[in-house]
């Protein structure tokens, strides 16, 4: 495939999926789990399958890579015993400076397993990336792979769920060579003002969370805004009220 033929997959407004990602095909759900699978399920996570990354301050984060969630998902379901689909693929920004792009995407997802169905939505993004098509590439299977890992998460610590620790800005490291984009803070600024949020009520909160003071919202890094705007779009409601519970000091 060439570059050329790589951006126009992933025009900008367009929600269709890249090939790679097409679902895959619908087979009859069957009823519930055998005693086998439902054993499984309950063990808890072998330690050797966790990964860690350096974070914020030194800390260690642990996750499970994709790989390891669809072989688990293999080994406990069975070779097409699990479908999934992508629900839908959209665009959240992209920004060019200085020759270098900047790019985020969404993705809802659903996957079903026998009779049970979960849904959920990922977040990908790519930065400072000097190939516009190589960026959305990126992003993309950074929404999709999160996306998958959210709805696996709904069957327990076999697909990590006891990793978890949902709405941490402590993950982002708020050093690195970019600030958030001039597209980033459009996004940011339209979102605050459709809730009545003042930015400083934002910056409140991102130092409550991360222990670091940002005077305004240009000085943010770039994976903050990210993550932000990452937390507005998935689940937004939520998100305000914690900014609004931290801004009246609750």
């Amino acid at each position: 495939m060439t570059a050329g033929k790589k951006t126009e997959l992933f025009d900008a407004g367009s929600s269709k999926p890249p090939q790679s990602a097409v679902p895959s095909p619908s087979l009859a759900p069957k009823m519930g789990f055998t005693p086998e699978q439902i054993e499984m399920l309950r063990k808890p996570i072998d330690p050797s399958r966790v990964q860690r990354r350096a974070g914020f301050r030194g800390q260690q984060f642990e996750y499970l890579p994709i790989h390891d969630i669809i072989e688990t998902a293999n080994r406990i379901f069975g070779f097409g015993g699990w479908q999934r689909e992508i629900r839908r693929l959209e665009k959240v920004y992209q920004d060019e400076t200085e020759g270098v792009y900047n790019v985020g995407y969404l993705c809802e997802y659903r996957v079903r397993v026998a009779d049970i169905v979960h849904e959920d939505v990922g977040f990908g993004s790519s930065s400072n990336q000097p190939d516009l098509a190589q960026a959305h590439e990126m992003a993309v299977k950074g929404a999709v792979s999160d996306a998958l890992k959210r709805c696996f998460r709904a069957f327990g610590d076999q697909f990590g769920l006891s990793l978890y620790k949902k709405h941490e800005f402590e993950e982002v490291s708020p050093s690195g060579p970019r600030t958030a984009t001039d597209a980033q803070l459009g996004r940011l600024r339209k979102t605050l003002r459709t809730h009545s949020l003042k930015e400083e009520a934002l910056l409140e909160y991102i130092k409550t969370k991360m222990g670091s003071e940002f005077a305004k919202l240009e000085e943010l890094p770039l994976k903050v805004a990210s993550r932000a705007i990452e937390r507005f779009t998935q689940d937004e409601a939520a998100f305000v009220k914690e900014i609004q519970e931290i801004s009246q000091g609750k």
